[in-house]
């Protein structure tokens, strides 16, 4: 079964369409890299899928259940969870006080994949730091604890929204390889929006290219390169 299915998917803001046919699916421990130029559709997808922005027409089906009529926190608490672009933090509460709000709200208890003991493993940094104001850590730091907000409690679908923006090549390798091993481990499904197309082609299983919000490619990385798709970047 699909964990993820978006079936003929329309959206926009107004009186402007964005997306008006987006058929879609994600299956359980693969990466998914959603590509194409700034205005292509992606991070209105994301948007979409989360119930940030309400689909117009068409499914959103999570693990068999359909969500788009449901609201942003009920589809959280099945698991599907979205890193936004500009990391998704609180920048004025401390580590801690941002991992307790986000806890607060996702985890359930002893069954979760992910508690707070399970992110300081991920990233000690964070635990070094937990008493500092997120706001004043470093892209990468505040990138670390985005990512372990996202996946507090039980995570199955993980959306992140251009997390490599503002990061060193290194980190962003360090954040990359970290969600492909996740993803492999606990049978996640992510959907990556990313503008550094060889850095997200490294971990994807497969991506689709997207253009005035519509699809004009789905493959693998490999038939991507064959098929000469840069013309849409």
């Amino acid at each position: 079964m699909d964990l993820l299915q978006i079936d003929g998917v329309a959206a926009g803001y107004g009186n402007k369409a964005v997306l008006s046919d987006l058929t879609l699916a994600l299956r359980p421990g693969e990466v998914l890299a959603l590509l194409g130029h700034n205005g292509a559709g992606k991070t209105t997808a994301l948007r979409t899928i989360a119930g940030l922005l309400p689909a117009r027409r068409g499914t959103v089906t999570l693990a068999g259940t359909r969500v788009e009529a449901m609201s942003v926190a009920q589809r959280q608490a099945l698991g599907l969870r979205l890193l936004p672009e500009g990391r998704g933090i609180f920048p004025d509460l401390s580590v801690a006080e941002n991992l307790d709000v986000v806890a607060a709200a996702n985890c359930r208890g002893a069954g979760d994949l992910f508690g707070m003991a399970d992110v300081f493993g991920l990233f000690p940094v964070l635990q070094e730091r937990r008493g500092v104001r997120a706001g004043s850590m470093s892209g990468g730091q505040q990138q670390m604890l985005a990512l372990s907000l996202a996946i507090l409690g039980t995570p199955r679908c993980l959306m992140m929204d251009e997390p490599s923006i503002g990061l060193a090549p290194n980190i962003v390798a360090r954040i990359f390889e970290l969600v492909r091993d996740l993803c492999v481990k606990h049978a996640m499904g992510v959907l990556l929006v990313e503008q550094n197309v060889a850095a997200a082609m490294k971990i994807a299983d497969r991506i689709v290219i997207m253009n005035n919000g519509e699809i004009v490619f789905a493959g693998r990385p490999d038939e991507a390169r064959a098929a000469n798709v840069w013309h849409y970047f």
